[in-house]
């Protein structure tokens, strides 16, 4: 390799370390805005103040504050959906030998993304709480759709699946993953609301535990069956 091409390659790749390390920035800033100040009220020069850069800049990377809202929840959209996977790939492996079980991985499935980045996941909670839905640009809106119906239809595909290999009792699939959803999201909030994130998190794992429980003593076929 030329030194010519070496140097070019060198700036190429300081380049893109710069790229990242501003979007970084960015997406940082953007957490820290929105969760203290909400959707509607959080501005692009405040995001931009926090990230130390100028509000043209945050544009080269977002075309608006409704793209950039969507970029942060995509981890925990993407997350849910991975772990849902991971949940599928098992239930098929027939690697679930009681309701139990299955049931316990599917509530961690949806757990699992506040237990990894938990800011992130309050920022979902915020917007869904917030009907903010219809403020989304058109494009921004279909997206986050999209990626949230994917999710919904693979956990139902899931919770039907256990059903046939009679692993959970019959119930409709659809309000199945909307209760486990419900709940997870319920309890944190409420345990938010009390401090508990001040306090360890030690109600919300508990309190976590015991909705898990009662779901699996509910559901369960086979909950006796521990092989």
């Amino acid at each position: 390799m030329s030194d010519a091409t070496n140097g070019k390659s060198i700036i190429r790749k300081r380049r893109e370390r710069e790229r990242k390390q501003r979007i970084e920035s960015i997406i940082e800033s953007a957490k820290k805005v929105f969760f203290a100040k909400g959707y509607i009220k959080a501005t692009m020069d405040e995001i931009a103040i926090g990230a130390e850069i100028s509000k043209p800049v945050i544009y080269q990377y977002f075309k608006n504050k409704d793209e950039l809202y969507f970029h942060l929840m995509i981890p925990v959209i993407e997350d849910i959906g991975s772990q849902l996977k991971r949940v599928e790939k098992r239930l098929i492996d027939n690697k679930y030998v009681n309701g139990k079980d299955f049931l316990s991985d599917m509530f961690h499935a949806f757990y699992h993304s506040y237990k990894i980045m938990p800011d992130t996941f309050r920022i979902v909670q915020i917007f869904q709480q917030s009907g903010l839905v219809a403020e989304l640009d058109t494009d921004t809106r279909e997206a986050m759709n999209k990626m949230g119906r994917y999710n919904f239809n693979l956990g139902r595909q899931i919770l039907s699946m256990a059903i046939e290999k009679n692993l959970i009792h019959r119930v409709n699939p659809s309000s199945l993953a909307d209760l486990l959803w419900g709940l997870i999201v319920g309890v944190i909030q409420l345990e938010d609301i009390k401090g508990d994130d001040k306090q360890g998190n030690r109600f919300k794992r508990l309190t976590l535990k015991l909705a898990e429980d009662v779901i699996c003593k509910a559901l369960a076929a086979n909950e006796d069956s521990d092989a």
